[in-house]
């Protein structure tokens, strides 16, 4: 997708390719609050195979890459700045949050699982993973949304909000009903019928 950076004075969050664009800026850089990455295909090249299994031509990856995968592969780029000694000091990379469903098989979550452990060996001063039981390659970003239970959009927002995530064992409020803990934000109704929602799972192949 796209991507950007919002933010007020020197707190700003980013997320998608805009990380990419502004990486070697250090003003830029220091004013990022929380990187994020959700559903995330960071290991590119694992991703072909994972396509091709799937009957998706991999082909479209290298397309996308103008040939060079490992070049504009997130988990390649960290790993080879740590083996070479280059990676940024701790100051200077933003605080990152993975979020990531154990069910997609799209890009599976073994794809923020190396991120996870290549950024910390990187020397990142904070790295959080979230990984979403029985969550697919959509759903965090439709179903869950379509339903009205958003477990995502409550600790984006509380990130945001608060410049913290929520626990994950945070139990969810009530769907139209406000939240007792401070940060957590009322859920918003469902926006279709739920059988549809469940229909709409049965039949994802993502």
């Amino acid at each position: 997708g796209g991507g950007g950076w919002e933010g007020r004075g020197r707190r700003v969050s980013m997320g998608s390719s805009a990380a990419a664009a502004v990486a070697t800026d250090d003003e830029v850089l220091r004013r990022i609050e929380w990187w994020v990455g959700v559903s995330g295909p960071y290991d590119l090249q694992a991703c072909m195979a994972e396509l091709d299994a799937n009957g998706i031509d991999p082909r479209i990856i290298s397309a996308m890459a103008e040939g060079d995968v490992a070049g504009c592969s997130p988990l390649e780029l960290v790993r080879a700045a740590t083996a070479a000694g280059q990676s940024p000091p701790a100051d200077r990379w933003p605080r990152m949050a993975l979020y990531h469903g154990r069910a997609d098989r799209t890009a599976p979550c073994h794809h923020s699982r190396a991120l996870d452990e290549a950024l910390r060996e990187a020397g990142a001063r904070e790295v959080r993973l979230t990984l979403y039981p029985g969550k697919s390659h959509t759903d965090p970003i439709l179903e869950d949304p379509f339903s009205g239970a958003d477990p995502l959009l409550r600790s984006l927002l509380a990130l945001v909000r608060a410049g913290s995530l929520l626990p994950d064992t945070a139990t969810p409020p009530t769907p139209g009903t406000r939240a007792s803990a401070v940060g957590e934000p009322r859920l918003l109704p469902p926006m279709v019928p739920r059988p549809l929602v469940r229909l709409a799972r049965w039949a994802n192949p993502f």
